[in-house]
């Protein structure tokens, strides 16, 4: 299946499964060789942009759905900042270690909740392992802390699966 069309079929069942289409809005999917796997931003009030990288194509469906699962958490915070609050955040984003580091771990944590933790430890276990994003990795949670959130909300279990009834979707095969 083509990148994009991959992305976009992906994208359509988490929304789906997990978000509300109007909290969300129109969403660009673009699909561009770059180093990190996925980057996501808003163009008030106009259209949210989340471009996967090429180099994704080599991630499961699995790991996949959690990169997209995340990006589209940061498409709703985008969207409920709105406007003034969201280019404020760019900045703050933009020049502190700090703000991307919050930013990031609520993300996960975001992601987690909308019961996409087995997708996003998958991501991150390759994302941790990867040369290309050791300048970056310390702003988003370990895969440990990932499984350690999913166990304080009751998503995950001690066999280090989801536990039963807490996935929202379908297969993606």
């Amino acid at each position: 299946m083509v990148m994009w069309r991959r992305v976009k079929v992906l994208a359509e069942r988490i929304i789906k499964n997990a978000f509300r289409e109007s909290e969300l809005g129109k969403i660009l999917y673009i699909i561009l060789p770059f180093k990190f796997y996925a980057l996501s931003f808003w163009v008030p009030p106009l259209i949210g942009i989340i471009v996967v990288s090429t180099k994704a194509r080599r991630l499961s469906d699995k790991a996949l759905t959690g990169l997209i699962a995340h990006e589209l958490c940061h498409q709703e915070r985008y969207r409920k900042m709105g406007v003034l609050r969201y280019y404020c955040f760019v900045l703050k984003y933009t020049f502190s270690q700090k703000a991307r580091i919050e930013e990031e771990h609520e993300v996960d944590r975001m992601t987690v909740r909308k019961r996409f933790a087995a997708e996003l430890h998958e991501l991150t276990l390759i994302t941790h392992a990867s040369k290309s994003h050791k300048k970056i990795i310390s702003n988003y949670l370990t895969p440990d802390e990932i499984v350690q959130y999913a166990q304080k909300e009751g998503l995950w279990n001690s066999n280090g699966n989801e536990t039963a009834g807490s996935k929202n979707q379908d297969s993606f095969k």
